[in-house]
């Protein structure tokens, strides 16, 4: 699997001598290395990945497909590297740092450095098989976790305590960890997207989003939901809407539909309502080796829907000093359509 990622990479940057990787995802996703300090360096006929001595023998055991250099000191030894003379023009991702770009050129004098965008993200935005089952084991550890803790929520609770009560479940589940912190946001503390769980006690006619997600074998995944605690009116309505458009978008999901058109359906449906304006983020996102990558599912998203990609959905009504609902689900694109792979009750 690691040589097919490798010859498709190579078809991509064929236009300079080298390309040079170092963002962490993309050198799990081309060589397999899964851990923390790494550059890969990409040529036409060679793959050559440079670590340090912590590194040796993890990557003796995980590296596939490329040559391993350790190194002494700096990863930017690899300039001092016999294949380095020959190359004359290398590139780089363009989402480096800024300062590891000037090391670069400070390092790799008389060689022509060209930023390259995305290539390695754009093969990660489509899943093989193996990655799709990650993906739905690291769903269905959060399926499982959440359907034990989901008997918890409710009035005179702290956030904080429902937070750290999921994350053990995803752990004894066998979750190598979160993709991110779990969100639990009650009351006002529901109006905001990215809130943290805090001391916040729980409390009757709350509305209370719950974002969270597992990793399983370095895949993430990631889903959201509202729970309406007693009899709020007011919340159940804009819940069902929510979930009308979440389930307008899904039914609407199949390849070579525009991420952007897709965003829209979503958008019209509760801007429709008079709500259009308590949803400001865009409808989804890539979800992999991130939890967040590509492609995005935005209004100004140029992607279009292709098989085997894994994205969510999740729309949102978000009003201040009240709380909000936000429903997210994450899905596979098929052959013949779509594929809901989080599956705990809405």
């Amino acid at each position: 699997m690691n040589s097919v990622r490798l010859f498709k990479l190579r078809e991509e940057v064929n236009k300079v001598d080298a390309f040079l990787i170092t963002e962490l995802p993309s050198i799990r996703y081309l060589i397999n290395f899964t851990g923390s300090s790494g550059v890969l360096l990409v040529t036409q006929e060679e793959a050559i990945f440079f670590t340090d001595f912590r590194y040796k023998e993890q990557s003796e055991r995980e590296v596939k497909g490329a040559e391993t250099v350790i190194v002494k000191e700096s990863l930017l030894e690899l300039a001092h590297h016999p294949i380095i003379k020959s190359l004359k023009k290398i590139g780089f991702e363009q989402e480096i740092r800024y300062s590891t770009y000037w090391k670069l050129k400070n390092e790799l004098k008389n060689k022509r450095l060209v930023p390259l965008k995305d290539k390695v993200e754009r093969l990660r935005m489509l899943k093989d098989i193996d990655e799709i089952t990650n993906i739905r084991k690291a769903a269905n550890i959060a399926d499982s976790a959440f359907k034990d803790v989901k008997s918890t929520i409710k009035p005179g609770v702290k956030e904080k305590d429902i937070a750290i009560e999921l994350e053990y479940q995803l752990k004894k589940r066998g979750a190598s960890g979160t993709p991110f912190d779990t969100i639990v946001a009650s009351g006002p503390n529901a109006a905001l997207p990215h809130a943290r769980a805090g001391n916040r006690k729980l409390r009757d006619r709350d509305t209370v989003i719950i974002d969270f997600g597992a990793v399983y074998n370095g895949y993430a995944s990631d889903m959201t939901r509202t729970l309406i605690l007693g009899n709020n009116q007011k919340a159940n309505k804009i819940y069902r809407l929510v979930l009308d458009a979440q389930l307008t978008a899904i039914s609407n999901v199949k390849h070579g539909i525009s991420l952007k058109k897709l965003d829209r359906i979503a958008r019209d449906v509760i801007t429709k309502a008079g709500y259009g304006k308590c949803f400001g983020h865009s409808l989804g996102h890539g979800v992999g080796l991130e939890v967040h990558e590509a492609p995005r599912v935005s209004s100004n998203s140029e992607d279009y829907a292709q098989v085997g990609m894994v994205f969510t959905i999740e729309p949102a009504v978000y009003i201040k000093d009240f709380g909000g609902v936000r429903i997210e689900d994450m899905v596979v694109v098929k052959d013949s359509g779509v594929k809901v792979i989080t599956h705990s009750p809405k």
